[in-house]
């Protein structure tokens, strides 16, 4: 049995700033099912990294594939809303005076007041949350 494709691969990755290289020759594989996080001390390169493979940011030179396919390089670019790859900040993106639910549901414009519940419902579901919608 070969090995599996990875769903997530960077080569390479490097980004500078004014002259300072932030992210420098970054490589990593994300396997199928795999959970992985970046760890390290603040402005060492771990959102830069992240902007990039989401694709709001260009690196400087290296290669990002997903599922083994090219999506970004020097040269060639899958735009950022291609990739189906999201992007959420830890911090400063949510509200702390609201709950999960009103914090899920702010954005959500249309339907009555029992369809928004349904939909948060739904998406908590998606990332299995659901259990905190009222914390």
């Amino acid at each position: 049995m070969s090995d599996p494709t990875p769903r997530l691969e960077i080569r390479n990755l490097r980004r500078a700033y004014g002259g300072r290289q932030v992210v420098d020759e970054v490589s990593l594989q994300i396997l199928p099912g795999q959970v992985t996080c970046l760890l390290g001390p603040s402005g060492c390169g771990k959102s830069t990294t992240l902007r990039m493979i989401a694709g709001v940011e260009m690196q400087d030179s290296g290669t990002i594939h997903v599922d083994g396919k090219l999506i970004c390089d020097t040269m060639f670019r899958v735009p950022p809303e291609r990739r189906e790859i999201g992007l959420m900040f830890q911090d400063f993106a949510l509200f702390p005076h609201l709950s999960v639910a009103d914090n899920v549901g702010f954005g959500l414009k249309k339907g009555t007041r029992e369809e928004k519940r349904a939909r948060i419902e739904e998406l908590l579901e998606r990332v299995d949350l659901l259990r905190y919608i009222d914390g």
